[in-house]
């Protein structure tokens, strides 16, 4: 009887196992936000893990890629990176850092088991409860850049800002302010009041 209970029990397993095994926690985006849009990038893609792209490479968006438990490693996000960043065009994927959060999340476990009723027979029954499983979740975030823009040679790669506002001449002040008055002339002697003609 405990063998035919296995026998019963295998293709339920089994079951199981492939529907987990065809679903994958892996998962991301790549957003433009970068000054220009490139069309999907075929080539190598030059990793810089720690946050400092090369000299002169465009921004041309931000990616991140994530999964859960055993597809949370870094072996496992890095490729889904890089095929990110070419995506979007890039040519140099800069990885600003990886991070990982844990959370609880409710299920409910159903479970069989048999027992002795009746004369000898054997009966199954089934019994429900809830559970909680801890998941992890590592998540690899960055910036897709290139270093090849189409007719870039002799402009700069980055488009410059806005001209800076003109400069205005500063107000010139009231006449009365600018230039001082000229001081006033000694007046000159009046006739008679000389001491030579004055009479004894």
């Amino acid at each position: 009887m405990i063998a035919g209970m296995k026998r019963a029990l295998l293709p339920a397993v089994l079951g199981a196992a492939l529907a987990a095994a065809g679903c994958s926690s892996a998962g991301g985006s790549a957003i433009r936000t970068g000054p220009v849009q490139l069309p999907a990038y075929a080539g190598p893609v030059a990793i810089y893990a720690m946050g400092q792209p090369p000299p002169g490479a465009v921004d041309l968006g931000v990616v991140e890629v994530h999964a859960s438990q055993q597809e949370g490693s870094i072996d496992a996000l890095l490729p889904q990176f890089v095929r990110k960043v070419a995506q979007i065009g890039g040519n140099v994927a800069v990885i600003d850092g990886t991070r990982a959060r844990f959370e609880l999340a409710g299920r409910s476990h159903v479970e069989t088991f048999y027992y002795t009723c009746g004369t000898g027979a054997t009966c199954a029954g089934t019994r429900v409860y809830s559970t909680n499983d801890e998941i992890m979740t590592v998540s690899m975030f960055g910036r897709a850049m290139t270093t090849q823009l189409p007719g870039a040679s002799g402009a700069p790669l980055i488009p410059p800002g806005p001209p800076p506002p003109p400069e205005t001449a500063p107000e010139s002040a009231p006449a009365s302010e600018s230039a001082p008055l000229p001081e006033a002339a000694p007046d000159s002697a009046a006739p008679g009041d000389d001491d030579s003609g004055r009479r004894p």
